[in-house]
């Protein structure tokens, strides 16, 4: 794995051309970010606790770090995209760690590691795994969000799934075989929350203003939550949110 590493750095995969729509995408909708962020810190605060510092692996541009820190929270980043990093600090003011989980050496302990759609993309979710669980504090808490192979819209979609993002997307876990994973990886009190794709975006994907009029406001209500979970088992979740404390064992 450690030649797979070198393979996508040497190669490039993270280049502009790949994050060449996602600037513009990012800069518009950093409050629907930061909203995104208040709903997953909420739901982790109602099952496992309130955290005050935060790791985020595959930071992109660092906008996740930035709603983190916006909140009052002590946030970091690693992003493995040298042109990434490079857009956090000028464009953003946002200093990110350049390079993998493997290569972050901090005595620092985080309450919360997040790998927010970039744990798929990770050619040893093993190991990294691992790491995350050295860098966690006591009683800390890993979070993932990455597509769900078991989805009725793979189903639907079959080779056109956006979930296969191939070569992108290294490995395709399903609910059951990411919880294997990371209770393989001594964590436990695995939770995992399925979401489904948003039929209002459907509608209106040809709007230009659909992320800042409609979709803007994800904040965490309970309202939402009642409507989400039955949705979720209609349409059986595109992606999931998976949630995990580190073993006391670890410690």
């Amino acid at each position: 794995m450690e030649n797979f590493d070198e393979l996508i750095k040497s190669q490039n995969f993270y280049d502009q051309e790949y994050f060449e729509n996602y600037l513009y995408e990012s800069e518009l909708n950093f409050e629907q970010i930061k909203n995104t962020a208040i709903y997953y810190l909420t739901i982790i605060k109602n099952n496992f606790g309130t955290v005050q510092s935060i790791l985020d692996v595959g930071a992109g541009f660092g906008l996740f770090v930035k709603a983190f820190r916006e909140l009052g929270l002590d946030a970091e980043g690693i992003e493995i995209s040298d042109y990434s990093t490079k857009i956090a600090k000028e464009k953003f003011g946002i200093e990110l760690f350049n390079g993998d989980l493997k290569d972050y050496d901090s005595n620092k302990k985080f309450d919360l590691i997040c790998f927010y759609h970039s744990f798929e993309h990770l050619p040893d979710p093993h190991r990294n795994l691992l790491k995350a669980s050295e860098l966690l504090s006591e009683n800390g808490i890993l979070w993932l969000s990455l597509p769900n192979v078991m989805s009725l819209d793979r189903y639907l979609k079959k080779d056109k799934w956006n979930g296969w993002s191939l070569p992108y997307h290294l490995f395709h876990y399903s609910p059951k075989s990411i919880k294997n994973l990371i209770y393989g990886c001594g964590f436990r009190k695995v939770k995992i929350q399925k979401s489904f794709l948003n039929p209002m975006k459907f509608f209106y994907k040809n709007h230009n203003n659909f992320n800042t009029t409609i979709a803007s406001d994800i904040r965490y209500s309970k309202m939402k939550e009642l409507i989400r979970i039955p949705a979720t088992l209609i349409f059986s979740g595109q992606n999931m949110n998976v949630f995990a404390l580190k073993n006391k064992k670890a410690y």
